[in-house]
C-alpha cells in the first residue's frame, strides 16, 4: 500500500503503478449496504479492486486447492487486492453506506467471451 500524503487541502494517494497491475478495462462497481456481489470466478482474467468509498469484505475461494481468504477493504485505507484466475470471489458491503470499488481487468469484456464462470460459495 502507498502512504497518503496529506495537509491542509487534502490528501492524495498513489494507487498502482503500471508494474502493479496489467490494464484492459477500468471500472467502477457500486454495491448498497447489507448486499453481496460477484459469486463467480474467471479462468484467465486478473482483477485489481480498490474500495473508494465505504467498505467490504471480499471473500476468496481458490476452486483448484480450496484455499479460502477473507480481506476487509475501506475507503479510508485504500489498497489494491488482486483477485487471480480460478478464485471465486463474493464482494459485501459491511457498511451503512454505498461501497464504491475501482477495478482494474486484466482484459475488456467480451460478450462472446466471457470468462465469467458462476460458482456456489
Amino acid at each position: 500500500m502507498f502512504p497518503v500524503h496529506e495537509n491542509e487541502s487534502g490528501s492524495y494517494q498513489e494507487l498502482a503503478h503500471k508494474s502493479d497491475v496489467v490494464f484492459g478495462q477500468l471500472s467502477i462497481l457500486n454495491i448498497k449496504p447489507g448486499f453481496t456481489r460477484g459469486g463467480h470466478y474467471h479462468t484467465r482474467k486478473k482483477e485489481w479492486f480498490c474500495c473508494i468509498h465505504g467498505s467490504c469484505v471480499i471473500k476468496m475461494i481458490n476452486i483448484k486447492t480450496g484455499e479460502t481468504m477473507d480481506v476487509k477493504l475501506t475507503g479510508e485505507k485504500r489498497q489494491f487486492i488482486k483477485i487471480e484466475p480460478w478464485v471465486n470471489h463474493h464482494i459485501k458491503n459491511t457498511g451503512k453506506d454505498d461501497c464504491e470499488l475501482l477495478i482494474i481487468i486484466s482484459e475488456e469484456y467480451d460478450k462472446d467471451n466471457p470468462d465469467t464462470f458462476g460458482s456456489e460459495e
